[in-house]
Order: C-alpha cells, then structure tokens, then sequence
C-alpha cells in the first residue's frame, strides 16, 4: 500500500493511492503512519527533514508511533508543487504505474524519469507521474485520475500535490464519493 502524503498549504493545523498529528506550517506534508514507521525513517524520505523536525512539529512519542495517525512533515515553503509522485511499491512496473494515473503512458513515464531503468524499479523509490511544470494547462484545466479498487476522494487528493478532497466535489459533482465506479475517472483541477 502506497503511503498518502498530500500538501497542507498555509497556517492551518495539519491532521493525512493505491499501491502522512496536529501542526501548524507555512507549507508542509502529512504522512500516515504504517506498522514499523519511526521519524527517522520518515525523515529520510524528505530532503531538508530531521528527526528533530518532525517531534517539534507533531506530539507523537517518537517511541510509539500510533499506526494511522496524521504525522505532519515541515517544508520548505519554496518545495516544488509542481510534480505528482509515485513511491514505487513491490512488484510495480511502468505500466502498472501508468495505468493508474488516467492520460499517463509508459512513455510519459519513461521520459519524465530519464535516470530509472524501466527493469529494474527500486522499491521505495519515486517515479514522477505528471510534471505541471512542464505543461501549458490553464488554472481551468482537468487531469483524471481512473479510479482504482478502495480508492475514496481522501485518497485520491492525496495523490496530488493541493488538491483536496472540497476539489475533488466542485469539480465532481455528479460523482457521489461513497460509490465510485471502479474505472471510472475523476477529475482533477490542475494547479
């Protein structure tokens, strides 16, 4: 299963795809804790995040994280929000990935990430899925997501970067979140 992590943007107290507590930041992200997670190994998948960082920012017993609560993680308010991620899980291919995010090929895939050999995926590791930077969408734009078994609009927003999931019901309305259509798509506003 796919850790959700998802942008919290402003002064607002933090609380968490198929496949991150109570904090007030500037800009930062929330990550659910698993079964075996600790800050420090939260930590190392954020660049410019300590230990130090994420139990001054949450009021967790760093010696007992309780399993599926919201820990907020501390960025940079200068944090690229331009890219949706995928944290490459075991036995994911290209493809599988692709399949997911809707309008998102092998190819796309392939060139978005240059430097990952399409073989041999490092579990763990990140894989950009949609770089916004490089697009000419407008602020009126959509991307969609296919909707994939259990996924719920909670977990959908937080697979893109500020989206949340009153989005998801603006640009959805006719789309009732508590009896999704496995494949169908869900639109997402492009940022």
């Amino acid at each position: 299963m796919k850790k959700a992590t998802k942008r919290v943007a402003t002064a607002v107290v933090g609380t968490g795809l198929v496949f991150g507590a109570i904090g007030v930041s500037a800009a930062s992200d929330t990550v659910t804790v698993e079964p075996g997670d600790t800050y420090w190994g939260l930590a190392q998948n954020y660049d410019n995040v300590s230990t130090n960082d994420l139990t001054e920012e949450n009021d967790y017993d760093p010696q007992a994280l309780p399993v599926g609560a919201e820990i907020v993680i501390p960025m940079d308010e200068d944090e690229d929000n331009d890219v949706v991620t995928h944290v490459v899980q075991p036995g994911n291919t290209l493809s599988e990935i692709a399949a997911v995010y809707d309008g998102v090929t092998v190819n796309d895939l392939e060139n978005l990430n240059p430097d990952v050999d399409p073989e041999s995926l490092t579990v763990g590791s990140e894989i950009v899925v949609v770089d916004y930077e490089d697009s000419d969408a407008d602020s009126d734009e959509y991307v969609y997501h296919t909707v994939q078994p259990g996924n719920t609009f909670s977990e959908i927003a937080s697979v893109y970067d500020g989206v949340t999931v009153n989005d998801l019901l603006e640009a959805n309305p006719n789309v009732d979140p508590y009896a999704m259509t496995i494949g169908s798509d869900v639109a997402i506003p492009v940022r």
